[in-house]
């Protein structure tokens, strides 16, 4: 399963569901942006159970941003999980 279903699932849209699928990718190349800039290997991305956690925390943050100007912040267990993955640089050594 892609990351853009996983967003979808945990912010429960049904897949079949594409209104959202715009908004949705650009948060997720946006976070993926975030990630490669601390030096992740590329190719780690998809596969890294802490990539697939910060895309989600991201999207969960931002998506549906209201109008009236109000700033969401990114959780503390967004930067935890940043730094965790920055000091990592993506090694996937985690079981699946």
């Amino acid at each position: 399963m892609g990351l853009l279903e996983n967003v979808k699932k945990s912010l429960l849209i049904p897949l079949e569901e594409t209104y959202a699928d715009d908004e949705l990718n650009s948060y997720i190349e946006a976070c993926i942006a975030l990630i490669l800039s601390t030096g992740v290997d590329p190719e780690n991305i998809e596969d890294n159970p802490l990539t697939k956690s910060l895309v989600l925390i991201y999207c969960k943050t931002f998506f549906g941003f209201k109008t009236d100007g109000s700033v969401k912040e990114l959780p503390r267990s967004f930067d935890m999980l940043l730094l965790q993955l920055a000091l990592s640089k993506g090694d996937n050594n985690v079981p699946k």
